[in-house]
C-alpha cells in the first residue's frame, strides 16, 4: 500500500495541485461576475437618480437646479451598496469621487450654471462651469464600475 502511494505521489500532489488551481479560478471568476452585477446596479441607480441632468442639457430651468442637492442622498446610498465591491486599493479614490460629487452638488446654484462665461474678460480658457463639473463628478464615480473581464466573456 505505502509503495503504490510512493510510486504515485508525483501523481496525487499533481492532482491536487490541479484542484486547488481550479478551486481558485471558479472562485475568482465568482467574485468578478458579482462586482459586475454591483457595478450594473450603481451605474444604474446613478443614471436613474440623474435622468435629466446627466449628460448634462444645454439649457437648465431654476427649479432643475435643486435637483443636484436633492440627488445627493440617493447617491450616497448608492454608493455606500457599491463601496463594498470596489477594490481595496481604489476606496479612497472612490470615497474622494464622491466627497467631491456631494460638495460640487450641494454649492452648485442656476445662477453660476447661467452666468459662467458670459461676463466678458471674466473667464479664463483654463476655467471650466459648474455644469462641467458636475460631469467631471459622475464620471468619476461610473469610472469605477469598469466591468472585469471573467473567464466566459
Amino acid at each position: 500500500m505505502i509503495n503504490i502511494i510512493i510510486n504515485n505521489i508525483g501523481k496525487i500532489t499533481g492532482s491536487i495541485l490541479l484542484a486547488s488551481f481550479v478551486s481558485y479560478l471558479i472562485w475568482r471568476n465568482k467574485q468578478k461576475k458579482r462586482f459586475n452585477q454591483a457595478a450594473s446596479v450603481f451605474r444604474s441607480k446613478i443614471l436613474a437618480e440623474l435622468e435629466g441632468l446627466y449628460p448634462i442639457p444645454r439649457y437648465l430651468e431654476p427649479d432643475e437646479t435643486n435637483r443636484f442637492r436633492e440627488s445627493i442622498p440617493k447617491i450616497e446610498s448608492a454608493a455606500a451598496e457599491f463601496r463594498h465591491f470596489v477594490p481595496s486599493d481604489s476606496k479612497s479614490s472612490f470615497d474622494t469621487a464622491l466627497k467631491n460629487y456631494c460638495e460640487h452638488c450641494n454649492k452648485i446654484t442656476w445662477g453660476s450654471c447661467v452666468t459662467f462665461g458670459i461676463i466678458p474678460g471674466e473667464r479664463k480658457p483654463e476655467d471650466i462651469g459648474p455644469k462641467e463639473i458636475f460631469r467631471q463628478n459622475v464620471n468619476a464615480l461610473l469610472s469605477f464600475t469598469k466591468r472585469q473581464k471573467t473567464r466566459d466573456q
